[in-house]
């Protein structure tokens, strides 16, 4: 058990016994070279199972869209993975630069929500997105996501995560990083504070939120001392009321296996503070989501094909298995291959659970 001091907070946070396992089943390695629609399959960002089929953004600024595949699963294995449709987000430019970082389908097949991080450097706001057949509509961000120099969201650390309410009624929102004035940002010496805010559909406002702690950076002794490092929640995954699936990325540049780590915890906010009114985590006392180390997937790497974890940023659960479990698959983001050579692999999991009802 380890217990956890936040700044002036003096608030205790409790690791329990996970109540949840993922045990590996198979990879998939999409063809770098695949297109689709006359459009390059890559930047996948995230993934979403929605009415049997699998929708997946592409983190491309030039060309905002998301893709529509068709994952088949026979027994453990994934059989293929074949993309069927390219579809565009913005149709003009009136949005400014948009960044897309995570997809969600609206309930009932009435749309979808997506995230962009928008770029801080050259001032256009990051903003969460709605859209249907009516068109593109926009949530309305708190001034805690202002874009100033001391406060509001870092360049590239802004709405990476994103999970439709267990409600069916809103959408969960997750920092990628700290914002300016809630603290510094994770370091290999120490985490960070991200806020996790819930925006219901019907007034597109904020109305509750949590703090999540970030995990330092992982070390990573062979690298050179000014290699690039970074750090992050890249995506969520609401199971019930009160818990969520969180995938962390840990990443440090020029390293043989691509200096990615990534781990999966088991998040319980049934005791956590409301932030929402909060314009600053530093000073007030409060207390953080509770969380548990569920995998880190350097345990399972030497049972994927490629033997390889690359940039990890977007999971879902998928249809139920043969054994009857749940199953939960994942997605890496290859960047285009424009930082070197890097996969968009899609992994499958069986969820192994018996206190949690998903």
């Amino acid at each position: 058990m380890r217990k956890y001091l936040f700044l002036s907070m003096l608030v205790p946070f409790f690791v329990h016994c996970a109540p949840i396992q993922l045990e590996f089943l198979d990879e998939f390695v999409i063809p770098e070279d695949l297109t689709i629609n006359g459009d390059k399959v890559g930047g996948l960002s995230s993934i979403e199972y929605s009415r049997g089929k699998y929708l997946m953004i592409a983190d491309d600024a030039d060309k905002p869209r998301y893709f529509q595949a068709n994952v088949s699963i026979e027994g453990k294995k994934i059989k293929h993975v074949q993309f069927e449709h390219s579809i565009s987000l913005i149709e003009n430019k009136k949005q400014g630069i948009v960044d897309p970082e995570s997809l969600r389908a609206l309930p009932n097949n009435k749309g979808i929500v997506w995230s962009s991080e928008g770029s801080v450097k050259l001032n256009h706001p990051p903003a969460v997105f709605m859209q249907t057949k009516h068109g593109l509509s926009s949530f309305e961000l708190p001034t805690m996501f202002n874009m100033s120099e001391r406060s509001g969201p870092r360049h590239n650390a802004v709405f990476e995560g994103l999970s439709l309410a267990h409600s069916g009624e809103g959408i969960w929102v997750s920092m990628e990083g700290a914002l300016k004035q809630d603290g510094e940002e994770a370091s290999v010496e120490h985490g960070s504070l991200v806020r996790i805010s819930y925006f219901d559909f019907a007034t597109k406002k904020l109305q509750k939120q949590f703090a999540y702690y970030l995990e330092p950076l992982v070390k990573r002794s062979e690298a050179k001392p000014d290699a690039f490092r970074t750090t992050g929640l890249v995506e969520i995954l609401q199971i019930n009321k009160h818990q969520f699936l969180t995938m962390e990325r840990s990443y440090t540049s020029g390293l043989k296996d691509g200096g990615n780590s990534v781990s999966i915890y088991l998040v319980d906010i049934s005791n956590a503070s409301d932030t929402s009114n909060m314009a600053s985590l530093k000073s007030r006392q409060y207390r953080v989501a509770q969380k548990t180390l569920i995998l880190n997937l350097n345990e399972v790497k030497h049972q994927l094909g490629s033997q390889h974890i690359d940039n990890l940023e977007g999971m879902t659960f998928g249809p139920k298995l043969t054994s009857g479990n749940q199953s939960l698959l994942m997605v890496s983001d290859n960047n285009f291959n424009i930082h070197g050579k890097q996969l968009s692999q899609v992994l499958l999991f069986e969820v192994k659970t018996t206190e949690i009802t998903l």
